[in-house]
């Protein structure tokens, strides 16, 4: 008797579609895995929501930091219990890490963050080496790529990759997380990649291409939202708010880290973090919500590259 895996499960199977995924991008499969071992099953639904956010361009940062989170429910209670941290945010004020040294989103902090905890979902993190160039594309690719997923838009080769990394990861978490007919909106900030109509329909289109590359049944509808399409409630941005913070403090970590990367499953910092990345890494590391967090590190080693969870981190004594 052959035992079939589930829909959240297919990604397992030795499909030809798979294989060709793994022999392309190795580093998706490695991402499949340990998600798969950090998540109660079963994972899929009917309507997942997706916020994303990123960080590291700074030059002290070490790693680009791409933050999704998946929520598949709660989003009602949520917005519920986030009206005590709404009730903070005056004048149209958002919260966002670069913004926190105003009291007023200081105060609103702890409670955003208590709400966002109550969450059905998962937070997902992915930190991956400023060395590592080329990661959905290689070098010289990018012109035949452009006219294989039919976009419209002049693309550079690094424009053309950032996109590409965003969608990418997109994919590898409908892997997982969707199921056959279910819709997708995915939410995302005010990006260079959805800068303008034109560069939001190509990353919608690549998006479509690659989810098709991990996910092999039909899909209901697919929604790409950027938080200026949210006039008034304010809920795409204080969705896109939850990952904004953990890639701020991340980004803070990476710039900190001793030997420039992350090592082995235990990291050091040379140096203090600033206090709201502090509480914010304590939020992050708590495993007694029901909101979950991973973080994955792409790192560098040598003419290689390795994909690894990250634990919490080590100060320096």
């Amino acid at each position: 008797m052959i035992l079939v895996p589930e829909n959240n499960d297919r990604w397992q199977l030795l499909t030809p579609r798979n294989i060709a995924a793994r022999k392309l991008w190795g580093w998706g499969h490695s991402i499949q895995k340990i998600l798969a071992a950090s998540e109660p099953t079963p994972r899929e639904s009917a309507h997942l929501v997706i916020a994303s956010d990123y960080g590291g361009e700074h030059k002290k940062a070490t790693h680009l930091i791409y933050c999704y989170l998946i929520a598949r429910g709660g989003i009602d209670e949520w917005q519920s219990s986030n009206q005590a941290a709404r009730r903070h945010l005056t004048n149209g004020r958002r919260m966002a890490y670069k913004r926190l040294d105003d009291p007023l989103r200081q105060s609103a902090l702890v409670p955003f963050l208590a709400a966002a905890a109550g969450l059905d979902g998962h937070l997902v993190a992915i930190a991956i080496d400023k060395k590592k160039k080329w990661l959905s594309i290689a070098p010289g690719e990018s012109i035949s790529l452009l006219e294989a997923l039919n976009l419209k838009e002049k693309w550079n080769p690094r424009a053309l990759e950032g996109m590409l990394r965003k969608v990418h990861i997109t994919a590898i978490l409908l892997s997982l997380w969707s199921r056959p007919y279910g819709n997708v909106t995915w939410i995302t900030d005010q990006d260079e990649f959805v800068a303008n109509d034109s560069r939001h329909d190509d990353a919608l289109r690549a998006a479509a291409r690659f989810s098709s590359f991990y996910v092999d049944y039909p899909m209901g509808v697919f929604r790409l939202n950027t938080t200026d399409q949210d006039i008034g409630a304010r809920d795409f941005e204080d969705l896109c708010a939850i990952p904004d913070l953990s890639a701020g403090m991340l980004s803070e970590v990476s710039s900190r880290l001793r030997n420039r990367n992350w090592e082995d499953r235990l990291w050091t910092l040379e140096g203090e973090l600033p206090p709201k990345a502090d509480l914010i890494a304590d939020w992050f590391w708590d495993d007694r919500m029901t909101l979950r967090k991973t973080l994955i590190t792409i790192d560098v080693h040598g003419t290689g590259f390795g994909v690894r969870k990250m634990s919490r981190l080590t100060p320096m004594e």
